[in-house]
């Protein structure tokens, strides 16, 4: 949605917040007198929050600044969005940082005659709120540096991964325009716009126009994110922050200073000042402040450069207003979907270029129509977005695209990751031609809600997206696309009580059942769901039984691939024999006893690798013959490899075969039992004996 007004050239500002309510007393009353307390960049529905969604009671939900309820949806929406199950980080070194502010509710709580929440208004508090919902363990720090406040989360979350204090981070801001007094004050400061209108870079720049909102990013150590198959909107090449010192007034823009802080991201990132292609700027709609800025801009970054190949520069806030402590990550979630889409948006209000800017000598060109992106053959797109603040902070953010690997994953996604071959169940480089073994045919939607009326909206929410928005027509819906869609929805989500699994062959039985689904059509299951409970896997080391199954599972699951392909070509290595000629029933192979074993040994523990990538892994394990081997490799007493090598020679052992020589038992990590007498092993000795 935020995309298609940047494309459509949407001026979000309104004379007043569109919602019907009572707004009396608080900034963007339609009733207000003087326009400057009626027009700003407002979020619609403000005064409403999911509070049991958290599990937060009606009473204290209502003394929360509408910032921590903004930040805890956002931070739920930015993991869903990447693919990432909320629920399953409790205990993991996240960490959060958000530029925040506190104050505008606190003062509205007391405008009314109410005491207000101290831990509800407090901007610690904002950003531990989300540490303590999602049950993260990493730092969770609150950054209040004014409008550079968010470019400096970004800052800070990336230093945090670079030096291994976190193993991700939520980063970003937030920010709600409530009071009057503040604004009122900015008013008298000469800082806001008489028409109310972010005039950037243009004569009749007069100042910025308030807006609220709030935005979180995901970042990641690049290699940690391409292990997991994630969707990758961007890179951060480089980050840096620095103050003012002493400049002509506590809020005056130094021009030096931004020099300084843009020149120290652009070495950290290591590439060429004339290979960035635009830059995303500040643009408060200043009169002084925007000269400034661009001369700065020109300095660093308009060396070598020519009327052929110029810089463009662009600022969000013409569309959005000015987001405060949430501005820069505007700007960048702005500029990496341009990245992607490969186009700059065009630049609202801006008809008379500023006359106090050199637009003669700077190789500066503002986007005034909607621009294609650069197209560089030989590197992916760059950029670098900028921001400084009231207080004499400023930050700056050095950013590349992510060039994927695969046309598949070229495709613009709707909701989470694009997953790679080794989990998402299906080959994205496959042809239509190829063989109905190869494709799994059958898909599983598991979507769900804390309500049966939130189910229903999801599912319309998968429709609108399906039938594709605005009558822009659907997505290429071919069978890659679908799985995705499938898998996220499963792993990359979490599940509540309310759920609907639905089961499809293709696009048209999909969305015939998300209509019936949206319409109440189809009731959800709405039983109470129990705690998880425990399971036990029973592995027997026959191989007849799993010889037609695993040959198909071969062929349409990566992970039973994956794993089939290490132990056979370790098998071959070390005896020159093949487990998949087993697997596929070559008549001579099965004659083989020490493959047979092997090729039983690596369905079976093919068969936990995949139940385990769909989230399901055993408390118990039981073993019997054979299968005494996989369980042991289940319940991590034995490796992998060590386990091959076991069942090998399990059934054909030479005189001198020693299987146990040069292995390591471990205790095991979950509870093991002997299938035949069902004793819990738990000492390696009483493992070795039986395996």
């Amino acid at each position: 949605a935020f995309w298609r007004q940047l494309e459509q050239g949407v001026n979000a500002v309104t004379d007043g917040r569109p919602a019907p309510d009572h707004w009396e007393g608080v900034f963007g009353d339609p009733e207000a007198e003087d326009p400057v307390l009626r027009r700003g960049g407002f979020v619609e529905g403000i005064d409403l929050f999911d509070s049991r969604f958290f599990q937060i009671s009606p009473i204290e939900a209502r003394m929360m600044d509408p910032q921590q309820r903004m930040l805890l949806e956002t931070s739920w929406h930015a993991l869903e969005d990447a693919g990432i199950n909320p629920e399953g980080l409790r205990g993991s070194r996240t960490g959060v940082y958000a530029g925040v502010a506190g104050g505008e509710y606190r003062d509205l709580l007391v405008s009314r005659g109410q005491n207000h929440s101290y831990a509800g208004t407090n901007a610690a508090v904002t950003v531990g709120r989300v540490a303590f919902a999602l049950g993260l363990e990493g730092p969770a720090i609150a950054l209040d540096l004014v409008c550079a406040s968010s470019l400096a989360a970004i800052h800070q979350g990336t230093v945090s991964l670079q030096r291994g204090e976190v193993d991700m981070a939520l980063a970003g801001g937030v920010n709600a325009v409530l009071s009057t007094g503040v604004t009122s004050n900015l008013k008298d400061m000469g800082m806001l716009s008489k028409d109310g209108q972010c005039k950037a870079f243009d004569a009749a720049a007069d100042g910025f126009v308030r807006g609220e909102g709030c935005g979180m990013v995901v970042l990641k150590r690049l290699s940690d994110a391409e292990a997991d198959g994630d969707r990758i909107w961007g890179l951060v090449l480089g980050t840096a922050i620095n103050q003012n010192g002493t400049s002509a007034g506590l809020m005056a823009p130094n021009g030096p200073a931004q020099v300084r802080v843009m020149e120290e991201a652009l070495s950290r990132a290591g590439v060429a000042a004339t290979d960035i292609d635009y830059i995303e700027a500040q643009g408060i709609g200043s009169q002084f402040g925007d000269p400034i800025e661009l001369n700065a801009v020109a300095e660093v970054y308009g060396q070598g450069r020519g009327a052929v190949s110029p810089l463009y520069v662009g600022s969000v806030k013409s569309n959005i207003g000015h987001l405060e402590w949430a501005s820069g990550v505007a700007s960048l979630i702005k500029t990496v979907m341009a990245m992607r889409r490969g186009v700059i948006p065009r630049q609202l209000h801006f008809n008379e270029p500023n006359p106090l800017i050199d637009w003669e000598r700077l190789p500066l060109r503002v986007t005034s129509a909607p621009t294609d992106w650069p197209a560089i053959p030989d590197r992916a797109p760059l950029a670098g977005v900028n921001s400084f603040g009231l207080s004499g902070a400023n930050a700056h953010v050095v950013v590349e695209g992510y060039r994927e690997p695969a046309p598949y994953s070229q495709m613009v996604w709707p909701v989470g990751a694009s997953v790679t071959n080794a989990t998402a169940g299906s080959d994205p480089a496959s042809t239509p031609e190829q063989d109905d073994l190869t494709v799994r045919k059958p898909r599983l939607l598991a979507i769900s809600g804390k309500t049966p009326k939130a189910l229903r909206d999801l599912s319309t929410r998968y429709l609108s997206w399906l039938n594709g928005l605005d009558g822009q027509g659907s997505p290429d819906l071919n069978a890659e696309y679908l799985a995705d869609i499938a898998w996220t929805a499963g792993i990359g989500r979490s599940h509540f009580p309310h759920r609907a699994g639905l089961v499809f062959n293709n696009a048209s039985e999909l969305l015939e059942q998300l209509e019936s689904l949206a319409k109440g059509a189809i009731e959800p299951d709405d039983r109470d769901i129990p705690e998880r409970g425990k399971a036990a896997f029973i592995y027997t080391g026959q191989v007849g039984g799993l010889i037609e199954s695993g040959s198909r599972l071969y062929e349409t699951e990566p992970i039973v691939r994956d794993v089939l392909d290490h132990c056979n070509e370790a098998l071959l290595a070390e005896n020159g024999l093949s487990l998949l000629d087993v697997i596929r029933g070559e008549e001579d192979a099965s004659d083989d006893s020490a493959a047979t074993s092997a090729a039983a040994y690596a369905l079976e523990c093919s068969l936990t690798a995949l139940w385990k990538s769909v989230g399901i892994a055993p408390s118990v394990v039981i073993g019997s013959g054979l299968g005494m081997i996989s369980a042991a490799q289940a319940a991590g007493a034995l490796d992998l490899s060590d386990g091959l090598r076991i069942a090998t020679n399990a059934t054909s052992p030479s005189k001198d075969a020693r299987p146990f020589e040069g292995l390591t038992l471990h205790p095991p990590n979950v509870t093991m039992v002997s299938g035949p007498d069902g004793r819990v092993l738990q000492a390696t000795k009483d493992i070795e004996a039986l395996v």
